[in-house]
């Protein structure tokens, strides 16, 4: 099996892009691939762990609305919020898709920072938690 086979024999949050960038692919089916993001695999299980506060792990940037995540032993920082959503992000997935939105607008309705309880999408007092806001801002619209 080559590289190429490889990777598209993966999770379709790798799989569209390796048919993107490495397969040159139709744009039909890069984008029929990257839908799949949201409702199968790696997006889809993450989109599942989301609570009903619209947080994931329980904070936005640190589990269980914690900011001394490893003296409390809350679980891991990249559980929380932030670091999903990033890697929603990096996955690809389609963020005009209809899953994806209903987090983005539970996350904008529920998720407050652990600083001063700043709703998420208006950012924080740390600059790069800001500047990743900003991106996340950016690409979910």
């Amino acid at each position: 099996m080559n590289l190429l086979d490889w990777l598209l024999d993966s999770d379709p949050a790798i799989r569209w892009q390796a048919l993107r960038d490495l397969a040159q692919a139709p744009a039909e089916a890069v984008a029929a691939e990257r839908a799949r993001v949201a409702v199968e695999g790696w997006g889809a299980a993450l989109l599942a762990l989301q609570g009903e506060d619209g947080q994931w792990a329980g904070g936005a940037c640190f589990p269980a609305k914690s900011s001394n995540w490893r003296a409390e032993n809350r679980g891991q920082p990249w559980t929380a919020t932030l670091p999903t959503l990033h890697l929603l992000h990096d996955f690809g997935i389609d963020p005009s898709s209809e899953p994806v939105r209903e987090a983005v607008g539970r996350v904008r309705d529920g998720c407050r920072w652990e600083h001063a309880g700043q709703p998420f999408f208006s950012g924080e007092v740390e600059p790069c938690i800001n500047g990743r806001t900003v991106t996340l801002g950016v690409y979910f619209g």
